[in-house]
């Protein structure tokens, strides 16, 4: 067969194809139209069909001359199979490197293969997925943030409200400000409480953060401190300024005044500027009459140790009784835990009338004592153990008694650090320690917690417990005496069942886990698990049982102060802080809900003193917890409320009147006739000054703001503030502290009788100017004695020194005589006898020998520090007598001094 030439023919040969050049209508007479196209580029059918240059050039020649051309004949055969590429090849075509037809659903391969194909997605539709995935992600992210901006204290949300207006885009998403204010306006019942989103236009929380005056600038300044906005003593520097605002007939509320005239030593009702120096040098060794002792011992065990158990009762009594029936010599820290018991119990002696006291001086002289056995120079310095830290809590309780709240602050301090250095607020898995001893500990850090709360609710300072600062289990409802029975010996060992039996039951179990801010906090409910607290309310009343639920409350008033008077409140916003109040108001209930029939104050039924008087003490507790709680809430802030009859209450107005009612019904649990003996039997007499003062200044308060809460009730309001005014007076009659606090209040009152027209014809009057001048006369004839210390500062009137509040410490001032070392015989002071000599014919103080071998010579350091005092030479024995731990179970086996050991006494 003749292959077909790519190149034009002659005129001649013409006859074997087909003449289809013809004329172009456009002008293009060079363009031939081909009937088979050319193939794709780089084909073998387009290379047979490019002609040769030298032959193109030869066929444009003769086109030129003939303008015909010859058409080739069609090539046989097909074009290429896959003649295109595909943009995504399927999976299997790609694992397999063979090349994927792209058709859908399934590729040819796939086809033939009989397999699965699956085309994977592209890059661009894989890059949509994933904007659209984070996209959704970072609104999540956003609403979250949103949500948690309302939970948070003010540092972080104002972190958070920056972040999100920093990304927001400008006109989609509004901004955190508009959230939170739509948020705040949204739950804030009251009018115009937008405008006052944060604490400090609350009056009770203003200036939280700073303060105000210089504590430094004097002695009475010094000895006062800080005070807090929780502490009574700035609610009364607070009323000085409304009632003087009120005697002047002013309109507003009361501005802070620049002047001291209202400065808060000047308002503060303690004993701080007190002078605590023993009367003289006291013999170390020496105790009380078997009879006083016993009095003072037992006096201590009713009224102190339930509340603070800060000693082992069976093992110290056991001591106690050993130490007096064998004459058998402690060591140091034993006898200073002594003698700290029995100067508390003395000076309680005092306030109650007892017809077994002693001297009015006998609580410095014990308090010198245990100063110079365990508390002086050398003690300090030294690395603590459980029984200095008894030591150190007890000197902290004997403080507080005696209206020392400052110098009560700063040794509780020292007590619950080294109550910290030991573990004792951690739980204890040694194996090695029983579980009595386990307990024991639990229950000193216990004291130590409640101790440095009370403290912390009095001056309003920072306390050392704050939130996870223990672990320590709560204490068991069960008295040291049943330690040895088998089903409380399982539960000692077991902590897993003593937080399902005890601890799950306690209104305290979750309040450390409480958020910052939560929503229905204002409308929350008490849901209380009465299957969880039967169990404890079931068991019989007891001692334990009472320090359990006492513990429980001060766990939930103590978050109260955490959570509601902390620093950061003053960049909370006021609708956060509502939340955590009703939040915290409804533990408060749940605690009163769960606890047992057997300690309800408000039963008529007769009970015994015991029982009374661990009623009497809950009661207190709970309704000054309900005072602290609400206290931010009452201020003038509702009196626009209060225009429109129809506007609903607000939070605000309801904690208000919550606290005034609180305020009522605890001054309303004494006697309408003023017994202060009675009422220190009772009641807990270390500190029910300052539930009283709590009280009766939130309804002077009240008072002083024109009862604008409730003006419906402002006769009764009246009626319970004289009420405790005249309960401060009785108080007054053994009490310095008392009767500086009923002098505040009853000036407070009759200024605010001046401008609100108040009868003050049934409270007790006072010549205030005729007991300042017997105070200076007396304080005259005082300067003209020698003394041993500098003279006070008398410029807080009427009365400045510890002295002057009983006659007999006035007029028997001892003279030292620097020509004896000891000054041992010139003193006048109560007699103490060894325990060993104690006779019926010895019942009364009588002067000890100076040759008794419980007596050594003074160190000149301590002689220094204690004016005088005796203390013990390097040649006293030391602690071997007595454990150094009384928790502990080797009382018996080291109580004794060994065989080889030389006695130093007799009988």
């Amino acid at each position: 067969m003749e292959r077909p030439s790519g190149l034009p023919q002659a005129e001649g040969n013409a006859q074997g194809g087909q003449r289809l050049l013809q004329p172009q209508s456009n002008g293009h007479p060079n363009i031939v139209p081909v009937s088979n196209p050319p193939g794709p580029p780089g084909s073998i059918l387009q290379a047979s069909r490019v002609p040769p240059r030298n032959a193109t050039i030869t066929g444009r020649k003769q086109m030129s001359s003939s303008n015909k051309v010859a058409i080739p004949r069609q090539r046989s055969g097909n074009a290429p199979r896959y003649s295109r590429r595909v943009p995504l090849a399927c999976e299997t075509c790609r694992m397999r490197k063979t090349k994927c037809s792209g058709d859908t659903p399934i590729c040819r391969q796939c086809l033939e293969l009989r397999v699965d194909c699956r085309y994977p997605v592209s890059w661009r539709e894989r890059m949509e997925g994933q904007l659209a995935q984070l996209s959704a992600k970072s609104n999540h992210y956003e609403n979250l943030l949103r949500e948690i901006n309302q939970l948070v204290d003010g540092r972080m949300s104002e972190q958070i409200k920056h972040t999100l207006d920093k990304y927001a885009e400008p006109g989609n998403e509004p901004s955190s400000d508009q959230l939170s204010t739509n948020s705040a306006s949204a739950v804030d019942e009251e009018p115009g409480a937008d405008s006052e989103s944060l604490p400090s236009s609350i009056g009770s929380l203003d200036a939280i953060d700073r303060v105000d005056e210089d504590l430094n600038r004097s002695p009475h300044a010094r000895a006062t401190g800080y005070m807090g906005k929780n502490s009574e003593v700035t609610w009364l520097q607070r009323l000085g300024r409304e009632t003087d605002h009120r005697a002047r007939n002013l309109p507003g509320p009361a501005e802070p005044q620049p002047d001291r005239k209202f400065s808060i030593h000047s308002v503060n009702y303690h004993l701080d500027d007190v002078d605590i120096t023993p009367p003289g040098p006291v013999h170390l060794y020496w105790v009380p009459p078997r009879n006083i002792a016993d009095k003072l011992f037992e006096d201590y065990l009713e009224t102190v140790h339930p509340v603070f158990p800060i000693i082992s009762r069976p093992l110290f009594s056991a001591q106690f009784r050993k130490f007096f029936d064998n004459s058998a010599r402690p060591g140091d820290k034993w006898l200073a835990i002594l003698n700290l018991i029995f100067a508390i119990s003395s000076y309680h002696a005092h306030l109650m009338l007892a017809p077994w006291r002693g001297d009015d001086r006998d609580h410095f002289v014990y308090l010198a004592r245990a100063r110079a056995l365990s508390m002086n120079s050398d003690s300090i310095f030294t690395h603590p153990d459980l029984q200095q830290v008894q030591v150190e809590a007890l000197t902290a309780f004997y403080l507080l008694s005696t209206d020392q709240i400052n110098r009560a602050w700063r040794i509780a301090s020292l007590a619950l650090r080294s109550g910290i250095s030991l573990g004792l607020n951690l739980r204890n898995t040694s194996e090695i320690t029983s579980g009595a001893s386990k307990e024991a500990r639990y229950r000193v850090w216990w004291c130590l917690y409640t101790f440095e709360h009370l403290l912390g609710i009095m001056t309003g300072r920072m306390t050392g417990i704050s939130d996870g600062i223990c672990t320590t289990p709560m204490p068991l409802p069960v008295d040291e005496d049943r330690f040895q029975d088998p089903a409380i010996a399982e539960l000692l060992g077991s902590l897993e069942l003593r937080q399902n039996r005890v601890e799950s039951a306690l209104a305290s179990c979750f309040v450390r886990q409480m958020p910052l801010n939560t929503q229905p906090g204002r409308e929350a409910q008490n849901k209380t698990k009465t299957q969880d607290a039967s169990r404890l309310t079931s068991l019989p009343p007891s001692t334990s049982l009472f320090f359990l639920y006492f513990v429980d409350l001060g766990v939930i008033t103590q978050e109260i102060v955490n959570r509601v008077y902390s620093l950061d409140c003053i960049m909370t916003p006021w609708s956060q802080i509502e939340n955590r109040i009703g939040m915290l108001r409804m533990r408060v209930e749940r605690w009163y809900t769960n606890l047992p029939e057997a300690y309800d104050w408000t039963r008529s039924d007769e009970r015994s003193p015991e029982m009374l008087r661990a009623s009497l003490c809950l009661a207190f507790h709970y309704y000054s917890a309900r005072i602290t709680l609400g206290r931010p809430c009452l201020c003038r802030r509702d009196v626009r409320s209060l225009n429109s009859p129809n506007q609903a209450k607000s939070f605000n107005h309801e904690m208000s009147v919550a606290v005034l009612e609180a305020a009522q019904r605890l001054i309303g649990l004494l006697p309408d006739e003023p017994d202060a003996s009675r009422i220190y039997q009772l009641c807990p007499w270390w500190c029910i000054l300052h539930y009283l003062m709590q009280a009766t200044t939130v309804l002077l308060l009240e008072l002083s703001f024109g009862s604008i809460h409730i003006p419906q009730e402002e006769k009764n309001i009246l009626e319970v503030a004289k009420k405790g005014i005249r309960w401060l007076h009785a108080m007054s009659q053994s009490s310095l502290a008392s009767r500086r606090a009923w002098e505040i209040c009853d000036g407070n009152f009759r200024r605010l009788a001046v401008g609100l027209k108040f009868d003050v014809s049934d409270i007790p009057t006072a010549d205030y100017q005729s007991d300042l001048n017997d105070c200076t006369q007396q304080q005259q004839q005082e300067s003209q004695q020698p003394q041993s210390q500098p003279p006070q500062n008398n410029a807080n009137p009427p009365i400045a020194t510890m002295a002057t509040q009983f006659p007999s410490l006035a007029s028997s001032t001892p003279v030292l005589n620097a020509s004896t070392p000891d000054g041992i015989q010139q003193i006048p002071q109560p007699s103490f006898q060894d325990p060993s000599k104690t006779t019926a014919a010895t019942k009364s103080f009588q002067q000890p020998p100076v040759t008794t071998p419980f007596f050594t010579a003074p160190r000149t350091e301590d002689s220094f520090l204690f004016g005088g005092l005796s203390s013990p030479s390097s040649g006293t024995p030391n602690d071997t007598y007595f454990p150094y731990d009384p928790i502990t179970g080797e009382f018996i086996q080291s109580f004794f001094p060994n065989s080889n050991v030389e006695e130093p006494w007799t009988g």
